[in-house]
C-alpha cells in the first residue's frame, strides 16, 4: 500500500512539474521582456564564425565580462542539436521543472515532508521569469542542490560529495550571484561545528568557490563596480547606490512575486499560497508547548533544518536594507522576495493528521489553475497582439543593421514590456546589427567593435522613441523596425521610406 502511495506521489508530482511549462510550449513568442536579447546573445556567441551572419563585421566576443556563463554556454551547447530558440526553449523548460525536484531533495536531505516541494509550484510564473532574468532562475535550483549536497555531507561525508559541492557552488556563482550568496551563507550553518578540525576541513570545501569570486572580482566589469562600492561606500564620488524607502518596498513585495497579469487572478493566487503556508505551519507546530523555544535554539545547534530556516528571514530582511539599483546594476534588493517564499518552504514543518492531504491537494489546484491561467494570457498574447511581426522580419534583408522604434511595448494582458527589446529578433534570425541591445551592457558576452559600431545611446534609450531623431540618431542604421508609432520618422520622405506596414508593424530604409 505504501508503495503504491509512493508511486501515484510520483506521478502526481511529475505531472504537475510538466504542467508548469506547458504555457511556454504553447507559443512561439513567449511575452518576456528580455527573451530576445537573450537569445541575441546565445546566436552571436554561437554563430559568430558563420558568414550568413556577418558577426564577425561588428562585435567582439569576450566571455569573461558576464557572470551569467553557465546559461549562455548551455544554451550556446545545445543549439548544436536543435534549433537556437528550440534549445534555449528546452533550457527553460529545464530550469522551471528543475526547480521543484531541487526542493524536494533538500526536503529529503532534511528528513521533512518531500510533499512541501508542491509549494514552489505557484510561484513558477513570476516576475523575475517575465522580465527574462534567466540566468537568476537558473541558479535557484542549483543552490537548493547545492544544500541538500551540504546538508548530506555534513551528515555522511564523502570526496564524491565533498568535489560535486564544491563544483556545484562555483558553477552557481557562475550562473547568478544573489542565489550563490544563499547557498554559500547556508552551507556555512550547515557546515559550522563544534569540533574544530572538522568544521576547517568542512570550509576548505569554500575554497574554489572563493577563487572563482575573486577572479570574477578582478577582471569584470560588473566586478569592478563592486570594487568601487566597497572603496567607496562612505564617498559621495562616483555611482551611488539607490534604497527604496521601507514602506514603499513592503508596498511592492508583490510585484516581484507572481503579480504577472493585469487582471487579479495572480493576486489572489499569492494570498492563497500565503494562507496554505501558514496552514501548513499551524498544523505541524500544533498546539505551543514550554520550552519550545528552548528545542528551536537546541536545534540551531544539532539540526540543519533549524540553521536552515534562517535563510528565508534573511532573504527577507536583505530585501529592505539591499539596494534597488548600483550604477547599471539593477535589480538587486528585488530578487529577495521570491528567494523567502522559497526558502520558506524548507523551514515548514510536517502538517499532521488529515489536514496535510488538503493543504498538498489545494497547492495543486492553485498551482494548476495559475498554468491555465498564465497559458490563457501567453496564447491571447501571441494571437491578438505578436500581429504580423513575421511579416516585418522578412521584409527586412540578411547581415543589415536595423534599429527599433518601439512606440507601443506593453501587452493588454501580461505585464512589463514584453516587445521592448523585439528588434533583437532580428539579429537571432537573420544576424547583422541592431539597436537597442544588450551588447554595452557590462555584463554582455559580446561588445562592438570600436571601429564599426553605431553611437552610444543614452540610458532608457529604448524606452524613448520620442526622444529619437532619426536624422540624427539613425544614420548608422539601414532599416528601422517599428512598432506602433511611427512617429517622426514617416514625415522624413527624403531620407526614409515604408517597405512593410503592417496593422502593428512597419519597416523604414534610409535612402541617404
Amino acid at each position: 500500500m505504501r508503495k503504491r502511495a509512493s508511486s501515484l506521489w510520483e506521478i502526481w508530482f511529475g505531472l504537475l512539474a510538466i504542467l508548469s511549462v506547458i504555457p511556454l510550449w504553447l507559443v512561439d513568442y513567449p511575452p518576456i521582456q528580455d527573451l530576445p536579447q537573450h537569445l541575441a546573445a546565445i546566436r552571436v556567441l554561437h554563430s559568430f564564425r558563420d558568414p550568413a551572419f556577418g558577426f564577425a563585421s561588428y562585435f567582439t566576443i569576450d566571455i569573461l565580462r558576464t557572470q551569467y556563463l553557465l546559461y549562455y554556454l548551455a544554451a550556446h551547447a545545445l543549439a548544436y542539436l536543435f534549433d537556437l530558440v528550440l534549445a534555449n526553449k528546452i533550457l527553460l523548460t529545464v530550469v522551471i521543472s528543475a526547480t521543484p525536484y531541487a526542493m524536494r531533495s533538500l526536503l529529503r536531505a532534511l528528513a521533512g515532508d518531500q510533499r512541501l516541494a508542491l509549494f514552489v509550484l505557484p510561484l513558477t510564473y513570476n516576475a523575475h521569469l517575465i522580465l527574462g532574468f534567466f540566468n537568476f532562475l537558473a541558479a535557484v535550483p542549483l543552490a537548493l542542490y547545492g544544500l541538500s549536497l551540504a546538508v548530506q555531507q555534513r551528515g555522511r561525508p564523502g570526496r564524491l560529495k565533498a568535489a560535486t559541492w564544491a563544483m556545484l557552488t562555483l558553477v552557481t556563482f557562475y550562473t547568478h550571484v544573489v542565489p550563490f550568496g544563499l547557498l554559500i551563507f547556508g552551507s556555512f550553518l550547515v557546515f559550522l561545528g563544534v569540533d574544530l578540525k572538522g568544521t576547517i576541513k568542512r570550509f576548505a570545501l569554500f575554497i574554489p568557490a572563493a577563487l572563482g569570486v575573486l577572479f570574477w572580482i578582478v577582471t569584470s566589469p560588473a566586478g569592478h563596480s563592486f570594487r568601487t562600492a566597497a572603496l567607496l561606500s562612505d564617498s559621495r564620488s562616483g555611482p551611488q547606490p539607490f534604497f527604496q524607502p521601507w514602506r514603499e518596498a513592503l508596498r511592492d513585495a508583490p510585484a516581484w512575486m507572481t503579480d504577472i497579469l493585469w487582471d487579479q487572478f495572480d493576486d489572489r493566487l499569492l494570498l492563497a499560497w500565503g494562507a496554505l503556508a501558514a496552514a501548513a505551519l499551524l498544523c505541524g507546530l500544533g498546539i505551543p508547548r514550554i520550552g519550545s523555544a528552548r528545542t528551536y535554539l537546541r536545534g540551531l545547534l544539532e539540526h540543519p533544518k533549524y540553521r536552515l530556516s534562517l535563510l528565508a528571514p534573511v532573504a527577507a530582511l536583505a530585501y529592505f536594507v539591499s539596494p534597488t539599483s548600483y550604477d547599471w546594476i539593477w535589480p538587486i534588493a528585488q530578487r529577495f522576495p521570491l528567494l523567502a517564499a522559497i526558502f520558506f518552504i524548507p523551514a515548514l514543518p510536517r502538517p499532521k493528521w488529515i489536514f496535510g492531504y488538503f493543504i498538498y491537494l489545494a497547492v495543486s489546484v492553485i498551482a494548476l489553475a495559475q498554468f491555465y491561467q498564465v497559458g490563457t494570457a501567453f496564447r491571447y498574447y501571441q494571437q491578438q497582439e505578436v500581429g504580423d511581426f513575421e511579416g516585418a522580419l522578412e521584409a527586412i534583408p540578411e547581415r543589415e543593421r536595423v534599429a527599433g522604434l518601439i512606440w507601443q511595448r506593453g501587452s493588454a494582458v501580461v505585464k512589463f514590456s514584453p516587445f521592448i527589446h523585439y528588434v533583437a529578433y532580428y539579429l537571432v534570425r537573420k544576424g547583422g546589427a541592431v539597436m537597442f541591445t544588450f551588447a554595452d551592457f557590462p555584463a554582455s558576452p559580446y561588445t562592438f567593435l570600436e571601429q564599426n559600431r553605431p553611437e552610444r545611446v543614452p540610458p532608457r534609450w529604448e524606452w524613448k522613441p520620442e526622444a529619437v531623431d532619426p536624422a540624427r540618431d539613425l544614420s548608422w542604421y539601414r532599416y528601422v523596425l517599428v512598432r506602433g508609432g511611427p512617429g517622426p520618422i514617416a514625415s522624413q520622405r527624403e531620407v526614409y521610406a515604408p517597405v512593410y506596414r503592417g496593422h502593428k508593424w512597419s519597416v523604414w530604409k534610409r535612402s541617404k
